[in-house]
């Protein structure tokens, strides 16, 4: 009868002591591995940072630069298109580009000529029509992400309207 409490008794033992070895000799992970990657002043964050549970002096954030440098045209690319076609931001015509700026140019128009305008769109509403005479130009720079659309539509003598984009670079 013994015997059987003596066995029990040591497995019981050995298998809390193994326990107790897994717990405390595993390896704790780094706070850079695990993207805690920031140290210093939270000051650049744009959100509220979040600190490394092994080590509080690492955090990580979103820092206002990364936005910046996101975001930014990247003039190495610049590409003309066509008036009158509506463009949607991540596609084929565009690049597939999940972030780009849309660059508008309208002017000289023909003093009193009827139906010779050009108007500008962003998600089918008017953000901006062309100059009224020969001397007036405008443009307009637009910031779009993917699934936004927009087209200028020209008017008969489109000659002087132009529709370009630029990515941005970090998208």
């Amino acid at each position: 009868m013994k015997l059987p409490i003596i066995i029990t008794a040591g497995m019981l033992t050995a298998a809390v002591a193994y326990n107790a070895y897994a717990l405390t000799c595993g390896a704790q992970p780094s706070c850079d591995s695990l993207g805690y990657k920031y140290t210093g002043a939270t000051t650049d964050c744009l959100n509220t940072p979040i600190k490394c549970p092994f080590n509080s002096s690492y955090f990580n954030c979103v820092k206002k630069s990364e936005v910046v440098n996101t975001i930014l045209p990247d003039y190495g690319i610049k590409k003309n298109l066509s008036s009158n076609t509506l463009y949607t931001v991540g596609s084929s015509s565009v690049g597939y580009h999940k972030c780009i700026w849309v660059q508008f140019y309208s002017g000289g128009r023909a003093r009193n000529a009827e139906n010779d305008f050009t108007e500008w769109f962003i998600n089918s509403r008017q953000v901006g029509a062309s100059a009224t005479t020969n001397d007036d130009y405008i443009m307009g720079f637009y910031l779009l992400f993917e699934g936004d659309t927009f087209k200028l539509k020209a008017g008969m003598s489109n000659g002087n309207d132009r529709l370009y984009y630029t990515p941005c670079k970090g998208y």
